[in-house]
C-alpha cells in the first residue's frame, strides 16, 4: 500500500517485509549514509537520505533533521514533507519541543501521544497537532561528545517507537552525523564543527531560493520544484546544492532544469 503525504507526494510503502528484506534495507541505509566520496553527494543529500530511511524503516509517517547554526540555534536542514519543516520552525521559534530537548540533553526524547504532552510543550504541541501529527520522537545527532543537531520522527496517530527501532535510529543518526562532518576532504578540527553545520544550512537556504524560482516559473509547489531540481542533479551527476547555486547565480536557467529529460 502506498502512503501519500499531505503535499501530494507518494510516500514510502509500508508493507510487511521478511527479516531478510529488512536486514538488506538496513544494510543499504548504512551504506548510503557513508557514501561521502561520490561527486554528486553532499551533506544535505546525506541528511535527506537519513530522513527517508527513518520513515521507510519504521512505522513513523514523516521525519526531519535539524542542525545547529552559527548562533547556536537549531534550524531545519532536511525533511520528508513540508509539514515537518513547519513543526521544526515552531520548535526553533518557541525554543521548546522534542528536537530542542534532545539537542540540549544529548539523549532521545519521546512523546508517544502529544495530547498528553501539552503541559510539557505548551506552544509546540498544539501547533504540531494542527500540522497533523500526534506523536513525536527525537534523537540527537552526535559526533563523540559533540551534539550537532537532532533527528525528528513524527506520526499522524499516537505511536511509540519500538526499542529495536529506537536503537536503529540512534545508530543511523550517529553515522549520518559523522558522514556530514567528515564529508569535506579537509581534516575535521574541533572548531570546524559549527562551520560545517552552518555551511550545510547555508546550502539549504540556497536550495530553497532555487526551488522558489522553479516553482514560480512552472507554477508548481515548492516540493515539486525541489523534486525537479534533485532529478536534474541526478541525471547530470551533480550535487543539488551546485545546481541550486547555478540557478541563483543565473548561470543556469529555470527552463534548463524544468526541460524534459532526454
Amino acid at each position: 500500500m502506498t502512503r501519500h503525504t499531505p503535499d501530494g507526494r507518494a510516500g514510502a510503502e509500508k508493507t510487511v517485509t521478511t527479516h531478510m528484506n529488512r536486514e538488506q534495507a538496513i544494510t543499504e541505509a548504512f551504506v548510503s549514509l557513508t557514501d561521502t566520496v561520490a561527486d554528486d553527494v553532499d551533506p544535505l543529500t546525506l541528511l535527506s537520505r537519513l530522513a527517508d530511511h527513518c520513515v521507510s524503516l519504521t512505522t513513523m509517517d514523516a521525519a526531519g533533521v535539524m542542525l545547529v547554526n552559527a548562533r547556536g540555534r537549531l534550524q531545519s536542514a532536511a525533511v520528508t514533507e513540508e509539514r515537518v519543516e513547519i513543526t521544526e520552525m515552531f520548535q526553533a521559534q518557541a525554543e521548546e519541543g522534542p528536537c530542542i530537548d534532545a539537542y540540549r540533553v544529548g539523549e532521545p526524547v519521546h512523546a508517544d501521544d502529544l495530547a498528553a504532552s501539552e503541559g510539557r510543550w505548551p506552544v509546540f504541541t498544539p501547533l504540531a497537532q494542527a500540522a497533523g501529527f500526534e506523536a513525536a520522537h527525537s534523537f540527537p545527532l552526535r559526533l563523540g561528545d559533540e551534539t550537532i543537531g537532532a533527528l525528528n520522527l513524527l506520526a499522524r496517530a499516537p505511536a511509540p517507537v519500538p526499542p529495536q527501532d529506537a536503537s536503529l535510529m540512534k545508530a543511523l543518526a550517529r553515522v549520518a552525523a559523522t558522514s556530514v562532518l567528515t564529508w569535506s576532504r579537509e581534516p575535521l578540527r574541533p572548531y570546524d564543527i559549527v562551520t560545517r553545520t552552518q555551511a550545510a544550512l547555508s546550502s539549504k537556504g540556497v536550495l530553497d531560493i532555487a526551488a522558489g524560482m522553479l516553482a514560480a516559473t512552472a507554477a508548481i509547489t515548492p516540493a515539486e520544484a525541489g523534486a525537479r531540481l534533485r532529478a536534474y542533479a541526478r541525471v547530470h551527476r551533480r550535487r543539488p546544492a551546485d545546481i541550486a547555486d547555478a540557478l541563483v547565480r543565473r548561470s543556469l536557467t529555470p527552463q534548463d532544469v524544468l526541460a524534459p529529460t532526454p
